[in-house]
């Protein structure tokens, strides 16, 4: 690549070292340095880097014999060939797909493209421009394609093309929304896969065709979260946003490889299921009228704490949105954003990048808020400057993991946090669970009208703990 480089004459040799260490340095190729820096043209430089990979380049100027293939746009989403920058042609009795990428180098990607569609590829390269122009044709040209493209209709039954994979993980997708569950779990174990949704708290096993590939399925997920699909090593976090029974719903997606296979765990974020207010969250009001005695002080510490499910989340965004008001700078520090809330900035912490809770911490603090909600406290870093930002006139809320509310004092004191100024912030700590309710119908056995979980809703059990405040009626 380099002499290519240096023969055509497109880069000076001091810049072009500079950009060999750089691309070593990130471990990267070198012509996404030059071209992501700017330093040449990608209409100049991808010639030169599919030649040397002996391939085509499509130029954009090739008019109506370049026409997208709908079709396999749909079934990969294009969402996920936006993000990859490539988009498969439709060519008249070609035997391998076609498909165009600004990064024809990248045998990673190659892979990952080749293993989804199941079939032959044939890679060519192509600016992000043109890869741009051939994916809104899409949208502009074949108007019933598009809409098919952008959402997953889970009212109609998917067309036969979409084969049966796609049309599985839909229906689970669409029981999941149906039946209020919380999660949904796809864990393979060798030709085995087994799916199942938490609802009310409790894990309901599903129905799973047995011809049905474990691989194809995860497959399938990680291509909807834009995750990586070829690696099966290393754990994935993603979110994904589909349009379903009328209404926007994300997913937060996880996956896991375990010593048999693979897991992957979809957590169901569906603002319309989100109940603000603590008389929707099932509050007592003395309870309700504590937490507000605590929280509408000029400074100080707000914690709760729960097992994880148990909507400790939510008690703190009704928390800020009592808080809310034209006065009130408020600011989030979450990982992730489950909810988008009007009128609060909010941070999504991303570890992956350094951008951690406490440095996104620090940040904020030169923002001068009035209220901060910092997802969890986590590490001693974290936990000292959250006490630090309530001793200077801020009010934070936060969450803890706890066994009980008389916990959470001593939990901060093992994050290193010096037990005077743990006194001196903490205004109260919430403890928080929901407990199962048991089916009327069949008391607590399981039967249909539960889903066979037992259970009919989960009720809210709460202790609060104030410190530094007299209660008053």
């Amino acid at each position: 690549m380099a002499a290519a480089i240096a023969v055509a004459g497109l880069l000076e040799p001091e810049a072009l070292k500079a950009a060999r260490e750089m691309a070593a340095q990130r471990q990267i190729p070198l012509h996404r340095v030059l071209i992501d820096h700017g330093q040449i043209d990608e209409e100049l430089l991808l010639p030169l880097v599919c030649a040397e990979l002996d391939i085509s380049f499509e130029d954009g100027r090739a008019g109506a014999g370049t026409r997208p293939d709908v079709a396999t746009i749909a079934r990969l989403s294009a969402k996920y060939l936006t993000d990859r920058a490539a988009v498969p042609l439709e060519l008249d009795g070609a035997e391998k797909q076609v498909v165009l990428l600004s990064d024809p180098a990248d045998a990673e990607l190659r892979q990952e493209i080749a293993f989804h569609l199941g079939r032959q590829v044939e890679i060519r390269g192509a600016t992000r421009r043109t890869i741009r122009q051939l994916l809104s044709q899409v949208r502009e040209e074949d108007t019933a394609a598009g809409r098919r493209i952008q959402r997953l209709d889970t009212a109609d039954e998917p067309p036969e093309a979409e084969g049966p994979v796609i049309r599985f993980v839909n229906d689970k997708l669409a029981d999941a929304i149906a039946l209020g569950a919380s999660d949904l779990h796809f864990e393979a174990a060798g030709n085995a896969l087994t799916v199942r949704l938490r609802i009310n708290g409790v894990l309901v096993k599903q129905d799973v065709q047995s011809e049905l590939s474990p691989a194809a399925v995860l497959a399938r997920l990680k291509v909807m979260a834009s995750a990586n699909v070829s690696e099966r090593r290393l754990p994935q976090d993603a979110r994904l946003t589909l349009p379903m029974a009328g209404r926007v719903i994300d997913f937060r997606f996880s996956s896991l490889p375990t010593q048999s296979g693979e897991s992957i765990v979809l957590r169901v974020l569906d603002p319309y299921a989100l109940k603000i207010g603590w008389d929707a969250l099932g509050f007592e009001e003395d309870i309700a009228r504590g937490i507000r005695r605590a929280i509408e002080r000029p400074n100080g510490l707000f914690l709760v704490t729960g097992p994880t499910g148990s909507g400790k989340t939510t008690t703190l965004y009704t928390a800020v949105a009592h808080l809310n008001t034209p006065k009130t700078k408020i600011v989030t520090v979450e990982d992730p954003v489950e909810y988008n809330l009007e009128g609060i900035q909010q941070v999504q912490v991303q570890e992956a990048i350094g951008l951690s809770f406490a440095r996104v911490l620090r940040a904020v603090l030169r923002q001068d808020p009035n209220v901060i909600l910092i997802g969890e406290i986590r590490d001693p870093e974290t936990a000292e400057i959250a006490c630090r930002a309530a001793q200077v006139g801020r009010m934070v809320l936060s969450t803890l993991h706890t066994n009980s509310a008389e916990g959470a004092a001593l939990r901060l004191e093992d994050l290193g946090v010096p037990r005077y100024m743990v006194s001196d912030v903490l205004r109260g700590v919430l403890s928080q669970r929901l407990v199962a309710q048991p089916c009327p119908a069949c008391a607590g056995g399981g039967c249909a009208s539960c889903n066979f979980t037992g259970a009919a809703g989960r009720r809210l059990e709460t202790q609060l703990l104030e410190f530094g405040v007299s209660p008053r009626p």
